[in-house]
């Protein structure tokens, strides 16, 4: 076997992906971030299963840089998670497939309760992307593996797709160095930060 040949070739796949949703970004790309970035309460982040492992980490990256963001699991929000959720909010709802029942319902609730929504996942044609907002295509129309099953270019396009709005957003407002160190004053960062 071949591991480190095979190795490349997820990697190539990949970088195949993120090349081709870097192509793609478009003024719905602004629109969300003008959203996100004028939302008055949080930023909530909202998936189940490996796209809600992405939006945990998301929501994490936000925060840590200067917009307060938290998770919230799909199912869990249906089981009175979804108190933690008002009008001044904005939710980003991950699901690759578009058909995740539990984040197509979660995207309804919040339209009634006024809520914003963006939606996150690989078909503009979808129930979520109909019901959210601003719709924003990963563009992945195979994953990486020697199966095309495991979510492996999905999930690296949903998170490099927030890593950029976190980013632009952040750097919109201004957030500094010294800004970034307020929120993360321990470990090699922190320590890296308070010496300047």
């Amino acid at each position: 076997m071949n591991y480190l040949k095979s190795g490349k070739k997820v990697l190539q796949n990949e970088i195949k992906a993120l090349q081709s949703l870097e192509q793609s970004l478009s003024d719905e790309f602004n629109a969300a971030a003008e959203v996100i970035s004028n939302t008055k309460g949080k930023v909530i982040f909202l998936g189940l299963g490996k796209s809600g492992h992405v939006a945990r980490k998301s929501a994490a990256t936000f925060s840590s840089l200067g917009i307060p963001s938290f998770f919230v699991h799909a199912s869990e929000a249906f089981h009175g998670d979804f108190g933690m959720i008002d009008s001044y909010d904005t939710i980003i709802a991950f699901s690759f497939s578009s058909k995740t029942s539990e984040v197509v319902n979660a995207v309804k609730i919040c339209n009634k309760n006024n809520v914003s929504t963006i939606g996150i996942s690989g078909d503009s044609n979808s129930h979520l992307a109909k019901e959210c907002q601003i719709h924003l295509d990963i563009c992945v129309n195979d994953e990486a593996d020697h199966l095309n099953l495991a979510p492996t270019s999905s999930t690296t396009n949903m998170m490099a797709l927030c890593d950029a709005l976190a980013s632009s957003i952040s750097e919109e407002k201004g957030f500094s160095r010294s800004d970034f160190h307020t929120f993360h004053p321990g470990g090699s960062l922190g320590n890296q930060l308070e010496d300047e």
